[in-house]
């Protein structure tokens, strides 16, 4: 999750050979610019199967980076850390990578830190949250915390990350220093670990992504995390069997990515009606989105679980021309994967009684 220095997938993309049904696309050159119509390898690379299958991409490079610097901050709260992220947003020293976990998520990651066997190394760490906690004033029950990481060019690197530091430090953060921001990356591919770990005790977690302006963000976190809690009590689920957090992402000038993590403890109740109840709590932060002026997807895409959202994202108009594409491209229906959109009128028709009974729009 680097795009900050080496863009996003569209950016990275040149090329793209794509087998359907009735041909092939693929571009005759590789040109650094073109302006001849639509740009049909975003059309490719947000089909989500539904056309073809991709079978040669051109890819960018760019050189190993030169140097990798990483660090971290912590701020008196998840709102102070938003603030920081939109400061800058408005900077020309972007990181290579910056994420703000709330205090849920940084009181997780401290958990999974490895015991120490030395009275000094537990000493030190001691040290350190007197001087956080009783010094600085900081509330462990508040507090957030902020990972980032330049790599590129050297002299540019250390003077971006010289840069955010002391912009961080205007809005009371403190430096938490690289091994810090090493770890808070480590937490990304643990929590896949620990979220099969914890299936095995009665434990059912997952994670959905999704972008909004700044305007919104803090606002959006606020309204999903209510809102998950108070559908997860319509289904039997007691405050204390639910277990949500937020992690702002990924940045842009106009806005940023969050992703939303929502654990359900089920000791005790009926397994059947799990994935139906965890799926229902889901839609309805989905549906809090969308009412809060977010978007359903950044960029994990739309699948099935997401589709029945799409005509409340895009006017009416740009579903029915997929549905042509598809016809066109797959008349008969080869790649019946059924993502994204409804394959026909009377599928919409259902998703749109489904979504009047669930959400009453």
């Amino acid at each position: 999750m680097k795009k900050n220095t080496y863009g996003n997938i569209e950016d990275m993309l040149c090329n793209v050979t794509y087998v359907t049904p009735t041909g092939t696309y693929t571009k005759t050159n590789l040109w650094p610019r073109i302006s001849n119509g639509p740009d049909m390898n975003h059309i490719v690379m947000g089909s989500e199967g539904n056309f073809g299958i991709i079978t040669e991409v051109v890819l960018r490079v760019r050189p190993i980076p030169q140097v990798k610097i990483y660090d971290s901050l912590i701020f008196h709260n998840f709102e102070i850390g938003i603030k920081f992220m939109h400061a800058v947003s408005r900077t020309s020293a972007w990181p290579s990578s910056l994420r703000l976990v709330d205090n849920t998520q940084f009181q997780f990651g401290a958990s999974l830190k490895p015991q120490s066997d030395s009275m000094w190394t537990d000493f030190i760490e001691a040290a350190k949250k007197f001087f956080v906690v009783k010094i600085k004033g900081f509330d462990p029950n508040e507090m957030a915390a902020c990972t980032m990481l330049f790599e590129g060019d050297e002299d540019w690197a250390r003077n971006a990350h010289k840069t955010i530091i002391n912009l961080g430090k205007k809005f009371g953060g403190l430096v938490g220093g690289p091994e810090n921001g090493m770890r808070g990356y480590l937490l990304t591919f643990l929590i896949a670990y620990t979220r099969d770990l914890a299936m095995q005790h009665h434990t059912l977690g997952e994670s959905f992504e999704l972008s909004c302006q700044w305007t919104h963000v803090s606002a959006m976190c606020e309204r999903v995390k209510a809102r998950l809690f108070s559908e997860a009590a319509k289904h039997g689920f007691t405050k204390d069997s639910v277990w949500v957090s937020f992690r702002v992402t990924q940045i842009y000038e106009t806005g940023a990515a969050i992703y939303v993590y929502l654990t359900l403890n089920h000791k005790g109740k009926d397994r059947s009606k799990l994935i139906e109840q965890y799926e229902a709590v889901e839609d309805a932060a989905r549906d809090e989105v969308l009412l809060a002026g977010g978007c359903i997807s950044h960029h994990h895409g739309v699948g099935k679980i997401r589709k029945k959202f799409m005509e409340r994202t895009v006017s009416p108009n740009a579903i029915e021309w997929q549905q042509a594409l598809k016809e066109k491209i797959d008349p008969t229906n080869i790649f019946a994967i059924n993502n994204t959109i409804a394959r026909s009128d009377a599928e919409r028709d259902l998703i749109r009684a489904q979504n009047e009974a669930k959400f009453g729009r």
